[in-house]
């Protein structure tokens, strides 16, 4: 099934934002990432992160996210479809 969530993140400076764009492509099943900064201060960013791809497994991206010190503070929306269905919004 294709997948689409769109994730509330925070994150320390390190890494930097297109690093975990591009370990989170490594997650099975993603074809797509889009990092988008909301708000950045001393110790951490903000992130709200567009993930898309076929059968992406949650646990397997939440533990991509835990391996790069970065915290999902909310799951803000998913789409769900068949396969052939665009859910690129």
């Amino acid at each position: 099934m294709r997948i689409t969530y769109n994730l509330d993140v925070l994150k320390p400076h390190s890494p930097s934002v297109d690093f975990v764009a591009h370990a989170l492509m490594d997650v099975d099943g993603v074809d797509s990432v889009s990092v988008k900064l909301d708000e950045l201060d001393q110790k951490t960013a903000s992130l709200h992160i567009n993930i898309a791809g076929n059968d992406i497994s949650f646990e397997e991206l939440s533990s991509k996210m835990e391996e790069l010190n970065c915290a999902i503070h909310s799951i803000d929306e998913v789409s769900i479809g068949k396969d052939d269905t665009k859910t690129d919004f």
